[in-house]
């Protein structure tokens, strides 16, 4: 339910290094590098255990949905790929104590240590180097697949796809015993999950200052009489069976290729939950309204069709319940927007119009669903 995309690098658009023929950053040892001018000849040669002889380096996803630093290295050496991806932490004092407080990075290490092996179905990036502590993430480069953009939003086509993805992924793990071993992915009852209600009127003067006059005036209504309620609303959830969530699961997340497959990245956020968390968030901030209110039943039956073809019980993937659970969830993101507004940074101009894409979509959502009389407001 809470996304990264509050904490941002600040953008980049050149590469911050050059061609590398010796070692560089790092310590004496060719240790983890914290921040992506550390990189060396070096550890890149230790880690993959090949020879790299140099390197060239350019931050991407600067300001557009990692909570770090993001470089994709291409590598000169002996038998070594063209390029690769290298995640790093955030630099950003604030963003550190979130990321240490959320657990992000210790959650994606042990994702593709532990539990990318088990997953079925979904095509993931391989992972070619990953450490905790200090956290250091090396995967194969994905290229030529592209990232979808959320502010653009998807074709109608990659929307089919991600349901699609989102549907195996949420089947293949629900209700399994086996969710339990992993006790470092939270459940939502989190404790962050209910500290929206703390944040929200320390955030909620600066939203309505930025939005209010562009939004329904019944959801705002709606978001200031639903923050009370947050912890007994979570609780009503405590009967759903859960499953693996993915937790950031937008456009930005997915890479597309010529063929029609997508490979899901970014598992900082992967969690235990009742499966419309991810449904919410594609559905509700990544669709431009016009076509969201095209499409969204078609994708919604998708979803369900889908549910009940991995295994799920009707009960579980019918359209009803589903769609209760996402106007919830609606409600939910409209609210959370005043915690995610106290580290917008308007200079960032990528990082405000993804803000405002995922603002008024998301509003615009709760309102065509009626969300707030659905929960009684």
């Amino acid at each position: 339910p809470i996304t990264s995309s509050r904490y941002r690098e600040l953008p980049l658009s050149k590469p911050i290094a050059t061609t590398y023929a010796h070692p560089r950053g790092g310590d004496a040892m060719g240790g983890t590098p914290t921040v992506l001018s550390d990189i060396s000849a070096e550890w890149l040669s230790e880690v993959l255990k090949t020879r790299v002889t140099g390197f060239t380096l350019q931050v991407i996803g600067a300001g557009e949905g990692f909570m770090g630093q993001l470089a994709r290295v291409s590598l000169q050496g002996d038998n070594v790929p063209e390029s690769v991806i290298v995640k790093l932490p955030t630099s950003d004092p604030g963003g550190q104590i979130m990321g240490e407080m959320m657990g992000v990075w210790k959650r994606e290490h042990r994702f593709y240590t532990e539990l990318a092996s088990r997953m079925k179905g979904i095509t993931l990036a391989t992972c070619l180097y990953s450490t905790a502590e200090p956290y250091a993430l090396i995967l194969e480069d994905l290229s030529p697949a592209r990232a979808g953009d959320q502010v653009a939003g998807p074709t109608p086509a990659q929307a089919r796809t991600a349901i699609d993805v989102a549907a195996t992924l949420h089947s293949n793990w629900f209700d399994k015993p086996e969710l339990e071993e992993f006790d470092w992915m939270p459940k939502l009852d989190d404790p962050m999950t209910a500290s929206i209600g703390t944040l929200f009127p320390i955030g909620w003067p600066i939203f309505l200052e930025r939005y209010q006059d562009s939004l329904p005036p019944r959801v705002l209504a709606w978001c200031e009489k639903f923050v009370p309620m947050i912890e007994t609303w979570m609780k009503t959830y405590s009967d759903w069976p859960c499953t693996l969530t993915h937790g950031d699961f937008r456009l930005d997340n997915m890479f597309f290729s010529e063929n029609g497959s997508m490979t899901l990245i970014d598992w900082q956020l992967s969690m235990r939950t009742p499966s419309t968390t991810d449904l919410v968030y594609f559905l509700g901030t990544n669709i431009p309204t016009a076509m969201r209110r095209e499409m969204q039943d078609e994708l919604i039956i998708r979803y369900c069709n889908a549910m009940r073809d991995g295994g799920v019980p009707d009960e579980w993937a019918d359209y009803a319940r589903i769609v209760q659970g996402y106007a919830e969830g609606m409600l939910f993101y409209c609210t959370s927007f005043a915690a995610s507004i106290l580290s917008l940074d308007p200079a960032n101009e990528r990082g405000a119009a993804l803000m405002d894409s995922l603002v008024r979509r998301a509003f615009s959502a709760a309102d065509d669903l009626d969300a707030g009389s659905r929960l009684g407001i």
